[in-house]
């Protein structure tokens, strides 16, 4: 009976066919394949109207059973392992043909849920077939790069299966650290499909950091988080690295044409990956390492990396980027690359000069910061044309500073640090702290404390009227030597003085005495 229900099905229409899949008639969707084969294609709106995404999400959904009772084959049939392959390979065409394509792949997103547990699970079987995983994977990724497309249907895939995000950083990496998955492939003399994975890890990547940027659909920090997912996995079990270290690595040697086989397109896209990773947060000092290495051989990259680093970051991430030498690395490709536009994808452009300046304007603003000043304190100063006096102000303030409280210069090595506000405390010993801390404000700057202030706001107030006082020191002269006439005459004089910018700006005003 079964083998007359076969010759019936090999014979029938595709609409017969296909309701024979969905009676579960063995060896339907073997006769599907065939008749598939045999016309080179089969007519959308036929398979449509006969129900054939439906057919095909009623076998995958039991993809845990074994092939031969899903499909009515013998598990030895060398047909056997192509038929999951099939099933997807199909799914695809359908989706991507469909007249009503954001229905139809929601339609499908809602029924694969069982297939991509399979194809994630780290025991890489799909119906009982390490072959058959390794068959599909292919379409399996394509498949979900085409039905993420769609915005809403991204939206549910995802919020559903977590566990596709980190698979798919980790499957970027398996060219350098599972060698079993690559032998697997192998066997079956195929290559790990590289430029798909990269190709549906840059959609989604580019939805999230739409969904962050825009503020629609998914929470903005649930969308951060999911974006980072990506990159913070481990590159494999057991590893330590993060998957956005491999990815670095790939890319670098992609730089070096290491990867011959990967078309320009696959490099641009993993180009975009990872400064969207890192803007989500995935970034430490060993990022920072690797990124540094590939001065030489990507440089419009690393600076494109480096201003999503320092500019999304604070204290601690400046430290890595000195610590690691990505700071000064990149200060040497702003120098190359001189007014060269640095591109960034959804970023918006920057020339390499203006992020040169940016950096070290941000160095000066923290370089008083707990972890800056230690790392700056420790470093060999380093220059940029046309921002010398600054960096040189910078390195200084790491070695010399003057007391909040008795203005005398001491050995910065000498500086203590508030374990409440991880601030330097600007004072050259401890009796000067005691006094600033316990005696209240001063005579001289009496007048600008209030009542209700604690020691830490007029410890505070003090310090910004000791810069204050350095700053006109180092310009009385010239103003005086300026506005001598006016003042001779009774004319009074206002200064403002700018501590925000370096070097700090005096505005004058003349007012009558």
């Amino acid at each position: 009976k079964q083998k007359k229900e076969m010759r019936q099905l090999a014979n029938g229409t595709p609409a017969e066919i296909i309701r024979g899949i969905h009676e579960g008639k063995p060896g339907a969707t073997l006769a599907l394949a065939t008749r598939f084969d045999q016309s080179n294609g089969l007519p959308y709106d036929e398979l449509k109207s006969a129900g054939m995404t439906e057919a095909l999400l009623k076998n995958l959904k039991r993809c845990d059973e074994s092939l031969a009772p899903v499909f009515g084959v013998s598990p030895s049939d060398q047909d056997a392992i192509c038929l999951p392959y099939f099933c997807l390979s199909m799914l695809l065409t359908v989706g991507r043909q469909s007249h009503n394509r954001q229905e139809v792949c929601l339609h499908i997103a809602e029924g694969i849920s069982p297939v991509i547990k399979c194809m994630v699970h780290e025991r890489r079987v799909f119906f009982q077939s390490t072959e058959s995983w390794f068959e599909s994977m292919e379409d399996f990724i394509n498949l979900i790069q085409a039905i993420v497309d769609d915005r809403q249907v991204a939206r549910y895939l995802l919020s559903r299966h977590g566990g596709l995000l980190p698979f798919l950083g980790q499957a970027i990496c398996w060219s350098q650290c599972r060698q079993d998955i690559v032998e697997g492939f192998s066997r079956l003399n195929m290559t790990v499909p590289q430029e798909a994975i990269i190709s549906a890890a840059h959609s989604i990547c580019f939805f999230l950091l739409r969904e962050c940027q825009h503020d629609v659909g998914i929470p903005v920090p649930k969308a951060c988080e999911m974006l980072r997912t990506v990159g913070a996995v481990t590159m494999a079990e057991g590893s330590e690295l993060p998957a956005i270290v491999g990815m670095i690595r790939l890319y670098g040697e992609m730089c070096r044409a290491r990867y011959k086989v990967l078309d320009l397109r696959s490099r641009n896209e993993l180009a975009d990956i990872i400064p969207s990773l890192i803007w989500s947060g995935c970034v430490d000092e060993i990022v920072m390492s690797e990124l540094a290495v590939l001065h030489d051989a990507c440089p419009e990259f690393v600076a494109r990396c480096s201003s999503k680093i320092l500019f999304l970051s604070g204290d601690s991430c400046v430290a890595g980027a000195l610590r690691s030498g990505l700071f000064a690395t990149t200060l040497s490709i702003c120098a190359q690359l001189g007014r060269q536009d640095v591109h960034g994808g959804l970023e918006s452009v920057m020339r390499a000069d203006a992020l040169a300046s940016g950096m070290i304007d941000l160095l000066y603003k923290i370089r008083l910061h707990n972890k800056t000043h230690k790392v700056l304190g420790s470093m060999t100063p380093f220059n940029f044309q046309g921002m010398e006096d600054k960096l040189e102000h910078i390195f200084r303030d790491a070695r010399e500073s003057a007391c909040a409280n008795c203005l005398e210069a001491f050995d910065s090595k000498a500086l203590k640090w508030c374990k409440g506000t991880h601030m330097l405390e600007p004072f050259c010993s401890r009796e000067c702290l005691m006094e600033s801390w316990d005696a209240g404000a001063c005579a001289d700057f009496g007048d600008i404390f209030k009542k209700d202030d604690n020691r830490r706001s007029i410890s505070l107030k003090r310090n910004i009227l000791q810069a204050g006082y350095e700053v006109l020191h180092g310009s009385i002269g010239s103003i005086v030597g300026e506005h001598f006439q006016g003042m001779a005459r009774g004319q009074g004089l206002t200064i403002a003085i700018n501590l925000m910018e370096f070097p700090s700006p005096t505005q004058l005003g003349a007012t009558t005495s």
